[in-house]
């Protein structure tokens, strides 16, 4: 069985502050099996053993981080997360994006049993990582893993399905509706 207690030191993060512009409507209002997308990503968080969860963004009805700047991308919106005075206690974070609703918790918690954080190969989310300690200026989240020197892990082709993004509304209709 899955402690919880195990991870109140990580924070769990749905990455939602994107301009959505591809789906031409906010993807974390997105309705997905009778729940908003946002809901399902918070979910899958719990599900994976974190009961500190958060969003990175800007939702109506939705307590979150605000970025810092309109649209930063997730690499700054990370980092912000990361040294936000409301989060800079945690020692780890947990970051999804709210666009890939396919994701297990089995694979969110082969992430977070790596003490210096991991991502996978080809995917630089989702991503553990240990509290960001300094500033950082990378624009791309795979610049920020590789800086901070966490680790990729190798993905299984077998599940490269659980990663597809929802970024537009042909893949909405294909994925999710069809």
């Amino acid at each position: 069985m899955h402690s919880a207690n195990m991870h109140n030191n990580i924070a769990g993060v749905v990455l939602a502050g994107g301009r959505s512009s591809r789906m031409g409507q906010n993807k974390a209002l997105l309705d997905y099996h009778g729940l908003p997308l946002i809901e399902h990503m918070m979910a899958l968080l719990q599900q994976s053993g974190l009961q500190n969860i958060y969003i990175s963004g800007d939702l109506d009805s939705y307590e979150c981080i605000p970025d810092n700047a309109d649209f930063p991308g997730p690499a700054k919106a990370m980092s912000h997360v990361m040294r936000s005075s409301t989060l800079k206690a945690f020692r780890s974070f947990l970051f999804v994006p709210v666009d890939m609703p396919f994701l297990t918790p089995e694979i969110l918690r082969q992430l977070m049993q790596h003490n210096k954080g991991a991502y996978f190969e080809k995917w630089p989310l989702p991503a553990f990582m240990p509290s960001l300690q300094q500033d950082n200026e990378n624009v791309s989240v795979k610049g920020l893993l590789q800086n901070m020197k966490i680790p990729a892990l190798p993905l299984p082709a077998e599940q490269e399905q659980y990663f597809v993004n929802l970024n537009t509304p042909e893949d909405y209709k294909e994925r999710i509706t069809g």
